[in-house]
């Protein structure tokens, strides 16, 4: 069967796979509300399409900034304890993002907060390859690339409702704050 690998997993692979499953989802999550917002925001603070491509972009550079200094911190506290942090800081960040009032606000809002993102990344994959066993390693990579789609489909989901359910001036900013809910799971998850 294609997911036999799964249950020959033991206790710690299964923890480290779904926090890992899960923080790439609440990554993608992130990542695709922003998308999913670029027209309200246009509309509710009359941005151009310029600063709206640069929001987006500031989010992506930064997250390579965050993988590179988490990699680093990897190596100095441990590979739980940076996916923790990261997690922790992104959700902060992220739940900023809502509060933000102009552009440039929610500009360092989405920088801070990629650094996270990126550093999630890193940590993730660096967990998923010393904990899952080599002969299961590839699957299970696999299928935590996968959780992006999920995490996509999410935001896709919220957005269809939350932009039904409240005007758009309101129903952006709680993109932000219930976009952080699955990263709070997760977070949790890894004190194991």
């Amino acid at each position: 069967m294609m997911f036999d690998w799964f249950r020959k997993l033991n206790g710690n692979e299964r923890r480290t796979f779904y926090a890992c499953f899960g923080g790439w989802a609440v990554d993608a999550l992130d990542a695709q509300i922003y998308s999913f917002l670029i027209p309200t925001l246009i509309a509710v603070w009359s941005m151009s399409n310029a600063e709206a491509g640069l929001l987006g972009t500031s989010a992506l550079i930064s997250s390579a900034v965050g993988g590179w200094i988490a990699g680093m911190l990897c190596d100095r506290l441990g590979r739980v304890m940076v996916m923790k942090l990261a997690i922790a800081w992104f959700l902060c960040f992220t739940i900023l993002c809502g509060f933000a009032q102009s552009f440039e606000q929610l500009m360092a809002a989405r920088i801070l907060a990629g650094l996270g993102f990126g550093g999630e990344w890193a940590a993730g994959a660096v967990l998923m390859g010393e904990i899952i066993r080599p002969e299961y390693r590839g699957k299970a990579v696999g299928t935590v690339q996968s959780a992006y789609a999920i995490g996509y489909a999410v935001a896709a989901l919220m957005s269809s409702v939350l932009f039904a359910a409240l005007p758009p001036e309101t129903a952006w900013r709680w993109m932000f704050w219930l976009g952080v809910t699955p990263g709070i799971f997760v977070f949790m998850a890894l004190r194991h």
